[in-house]
């Protein structure tokens, strides 16, 4: 049966009228009929940068796509490399207004829950992935604050996907400026390609473990 993976990226917020991580999801939809024929059931969704409508609306798509996988794309403006997220953090922060003005309603995400939640996709196998593909990247323990860790958070708590996990993303490389310039950062085309890369490594890593699930259930038969 397909796996079915849920990419999500991000809308406009104060720093950032131009969010690469929802070019990213348009770009992504041209892949879709492809990755079918591998059977892989691409979901794309667009969240709002909103404590409160992100967390709904990870909760209605939850319920009704019933993801496989969730990988998580988000803009981390200051870096110039990918971040992959080996973490999320029970925190949020009361100072940082949200795209729709509004702050969080407290310190914690879920009050009482862990301080922490590990990411559960396959990150040092991403990681290996994109530097062979020469991808400026590094594993983070830190999500930051923001409604990006918010949403890694939330769908470590909440949903029973298999594979969850977030990747911070470089402002686009400017078409304007010299190679060398802008050598580290990504255009759209090497973002879109780096987002591939942490899809198939994911859902290779799925079906691994579903091969090894299935393969001891076999053998506790006594087939």
């Amino acid at each position: 049966a397909p796996l079915r993976v849920l990419v999500t990226g991000f809308g406009s917020f104060p720093d950032a009228r131009s969010n690469p991580t929802a070019l990213l999801v348009h770009a992504l939809g041209g892949h879709q009929a492809r990755l079918a024929r591998l059977g892989i059931k691409l979901e794309l969704c667009i969240l709002p940068v909103d404590y409160a409508k992100a967390a709904r609306k990870l909760e209605e798509l939850d319920e009704m796509l019933k993801p496989d996988a969730i990988v998580h794309f988000g803009l981390a403006a200051r870096q110039k490399t990918f971040s992959i997220e080996t973490r999320a953090l029970n925190r949020l922060s009361l100072l940082h207004c949200d795209a729709s003005g509004g702050r969080a309603p407290s310190r914690a995400i879920l009050p009482g829950a862990p301080d922490a939640a590990r990411a559960t996709f396959p990150a040092r196998q991403i990681d290996a992935a994109f530097r062979r593909n020469r991808l400026s990247c590094r594993l983070s323990q830190n999500p930051g604050d923001y409604v990006c860790n918010e949403a890694l958070y939330l769908s470590l708590a909440r949903s029973p996907a298999r594979a969850i996990g977030f990747i911070h993303v470089p402002r686009l490389a400017r078409a304007d400026r010299p190679i060398g310039a802008s050598r580290r950062r990504p255009d759209l085309a090497g973002l879109t390609r780096a987002a591939l890369i942490a899809i198939f490594v994911t859902v290779r890593k799925l079906r691994q473990d579903l091969a090894r699930d299935l393969a001891q259930v076999w053998q506790a038969s006594g087939a």
